[in-house]
C-alpha cells in the first residue's frame, strides 16, 4: 500500500501539465522548515499547536502557529501514513513496518508527541492507514477493513461493512459530523472511488462507489450535505466533483473542465473551501457548486492543509515544505461564515434512537430559541435559549437523558429568532417534525 501510495503521487507529478493561470493573489506563505522531506499529514488542535508527519518517521511539533518547528523522536523510520491529535497531548500516528511481516504500528503517546510508544496493531494480516478518535478512548482505525476501539487503541473490534463489490476497498480517512453519524472514504486507483456511511456510531457501514478513481478525503457540510473531489492519477480525466444533499445516499457527479488529484479538503469560511492537489490548490468560493485551480507559491507540491478559523490555515508537501495563511491577503471581514438565509434543517437521523442532531443558519445575529415540544404542544425541553451572531450552527438533542422514560413517538422542534437586525417587532418562526423511536 505504501509503495502504490507513493506510485500514485509520482506519477501525477510527472503527468500534472495543467497549472493555474499567473497574476492570482498569494495568500500563502512559506514557513521555515526543520526537515527537507515529504510532509504529507498535517493536524493542529488549535491556531497555534500543530503537528506535521510523513517520510521517514518525520514528525515535527509547532507551539507557536508554525513560527518554530522541533523535531519529534517517533521511534520509527518508516512512512509515517497518518496522524491525529485530539488535544495538546494525546495523539496517535500509524506506520507500516518495512520488512517482513510488514504490520501495521500504531504510535501513541499522551505528552504532545515528547514520547511515543510504537505498538503492533494486533491483526498482522491486514494494512491500517487512517486513525480517528473522539477522546482517548474511542476511535477507529480504516485500510483494508474498519475497526473501532474504546480503550484508545490497546484493543480493536472489526465494524460490519456491508457486502458489495467496492466494501472491501481500501479506507483512506474518516470524517464525523458527530458521534453518531460519519463517512470513511477511500478505493482503488483505476478501480473505484468509494465511500463508506455509518449512522449508528461506526458499529454498521454502508459502502457506495460514487467515482472511477480513489477518494482521499471529503468534506461534510452539514447533516445532509457533503463534497469531495476525486482525480484521475493519469491526468487522461478531469477532477470528478462529488457531492450529496441526502446525507450520502446519493450522489451527484460532475466533472471539472481541469486534471489532477484532491489530497485533502478543508474550509476557511461558509463559502470557500481549498483543495490540495500537488502542484496546485484547488478552490471553491461557492460551496463546492465551481471550483477552479489556484497555484502554489513557486509552484511547491502541497499535500495536506487545514484551516482553524478564517484567518489560520496550514499546508505541508514535498522536500519538508509548510505553508501558513496569510490573513491580511483574504477577504476576512467580506467572507464570513454567514449564510444567505434562515434556515432550520431537518434532523438527523430521523427517525432517531435516543440522539439526534439538529442544524440551523441563521443569516443576521439575533435572539435564538429552539424548544421541543410533544404532539399536543407540551413543551418537552430547550434546547438553545441565547444571543448568537449570524452564522452556521448545530444543537444535540439526547432523548433519553432530556426525559427520563419519554415514550416513543412524533416531536415537533421549534426555532425561533428576534433581534434587532431582523426587526424587532418581527420574529421568525419555523418548525419541523421528528420522530423518535426507542
Amino acid at each position: 500500500m505504501t509503495k502504490s501510495f507513493i506510485g500514485i503521487i509520482t506519477i501525477f507529478i510527472l503527468l500534472s501539465t495543467i497549472f493555474p493561470s499567473s497574476g492570482q493573489t498569494q495568500p500563502w506563505k512559506k514557513l521555515q522548515s526543520p526537515v527537507n522531506v515529504t510532509l504529507r499529514y498535517l493536524c493542529f488542535v488549535d491556531s497555534l499547536t500543530g503537528w506535521a508527519a510523513g517520510e521517514a518517521g518525520t514528525i515535527i511539533r509547532t507551539t507557536d502557529g508554525g513560527d518554530s518547528w522541533e523535531i519529534q523522536n517517533s521511534t520509527v523510520s518508516t512512512f509515517i501514513m497518518d496522524i491525529f491529535f485530539i488535544d495538546k497531548n494525546f495523539g496517535w500516528a500509524l506506520t507500516l513496518r518495512d520488512e517482513f511481516p510488514f504490520n501495521s504500528i500504531l504510535l501513541k503517546t499522551t505528552n504532545g508527541g515528547d514520547a511515543w510508544h510504537a505498538d503492533t496493531f494486533p491483526d498482522s494480516s491486514k494494512l491500517i492507514r487512517t486513525i480517528f478518535f473522539f477522546d482517548s478512548l474511542n476511535g477507529f482505525a480504516g485500510g483494508s477493513y474498519i475497526a473501532h476501539t474504546s480503550d484508545g487503541g490497546n484493543s480493536w473490534i472489526k465494524s460490519d461493512i456491508d457486502s458489495n463489490m467496492v466494501s472491501g476497498y481500501p479506507v483512506y480517512k474518516f470524517n464525523f459530523l458527530h458521534r453518531q453519524f460519519g463517512y470513511a472514504c477511500g478505493g482503488f486507483i483505476d478501480r473505484g472511488g468509494v465511500v463508506w456511511r455509518t449512522s449508528n456510531s461506526g458499529l454498521n457501514w454502508n459502502a457506495q462507489g460514487i467515482s472511477a478513481d480513489e477518494i482521499f478525503d471529503l468534506f461534510i457540510l452539514d447533516s445532509l450535505n457533503a463534497l469531495t473531489l476525486s482525480g484521475d492519477p493519469e491526468g487522461r480525466f478531469g477532477i470528478a466533483n462529488l457531492n450529496t444533499t441526502d446525507a450520502g445516499i446519493t450522489w451527484i457527479f460532475e466533472e471539472l473542465p481541469f486534471a489532477g488529484l484532491s489530497f485533502a479538503i478543508d474550509f476557511r469560511t461558509y463559502n470557500e473551501g481549498w483543495s490540495a492537489s500537488g502542484y496546485k490548490f484547488v478552490l471553491t468560493t461557492n460551496r463546492g457548486e465551481t471550483w477552479e485551480e489556484f497555484e502554489t507559491p513557486d509552484s511547491v507540491v502541497i499535500y495536506d492543509l487545514q484551516f482553524l478559523d478564517a484567518r489560520t490555515g496550514y499546508a505541508v508537501g514535498e522536500n519538508g515544505v509548510i505553508l501558513k495563511l496569510d490573513p491580511t491577503l483574504v477577504n476576512v471581514d467580506k467572507e464570513t461564515n454567514t449564510p444567505a438565509e434562515f434556515i432550520l434543517y431537518q434532523n438527523y437521523p430521523n427517525p432517531f434512537n435516543s440522539e439526534t442532531v439538529i442544524g440551523y443558519d441563521l443569516s443576521t445575529s439575533g435572539s435564538v430559541d429552539i424548544k421541543v415540544y410533544d404532539i399536543i404542544g407540551n413543551e418537552i425541553t430547550t434546547l438553545v435559549d441565547e444571543f448568537k451572531q449570524a452564522g452556521k450552527y448545530k444543537v444535540d438533542f439526547n432523548a433519553s437523558s432530556t426525559i427520563r422514560n419519554l415514550a416513543s413517538g412524533i416531536y415537533f422542534y421549534q426555532l425561533r429568532i428576534r433581534g434587532s437586525e431582523i426587526n424587532s417587532e418581527q420574529t421568525y418562526i419555523q418548525t419541523k417534525k421528528m420522530i423518535y423511536l426507542k
